[in-house]
């Protein structure tokens, strides 16, 4: 799916776009990076019953098996966000951020999110053609 298509999507917890025509924002970083070449990890239930729990760790715990820390901004970049609600994944996309809120997907210049840390695929997740 390119990721044009999720602007606008319905929020959903453990919705996969494609599959049910909403989505959350582990599959919206799914979707946008794998629409660049980018493997990222399956979620596992764990994953969202850490996340149900509020223990939000467990974003910081999966992000860094697929990526390293960077200052930048850039395609293939997934940020933690952190937001009234507790956090969340953006991914860079258009000079800006895609995200999700209750309502469902939005655009967002890169300075409007509060970005706690941002990711960078390692070399390995690259596909090659």
């Amino acid at each position: 799916m390119k990721p044009a298509k999720l602007v606008g999507m319905p929020y959903r917890l453990g919705a996969d776009p494609e599959k049910n025509g909403a989505v959350d924002c582990l599959h919206l970083a799914k979707t946008v990076l794998a629409n660049y070449g980018i493997k990222t990890p399956e979620p596992t239930r764990n994953w969202y019953r850490k996340f149900r729990k509020g223990e939000y760790q467990i974003f910081k715990e999966e992000l860094q098996k697929w990526g390293n820390k960077t200052e930048h901004s850039k395609i293939g970049t997934v940020g933690l966000c952190k937001s009234n609600e507790g956090y969340g994944l953006a991914v860079y996309w258009e000079e800006g951020w895609l995200s999700c809120e209750e309502w469902g997907v939005k655009w967002s210049p890169l300075e409007y999110l509060e970005v706690v840390e941002r990711y960078y695929p390692m070399k390995h997740n690259f596909v090659t053609h």
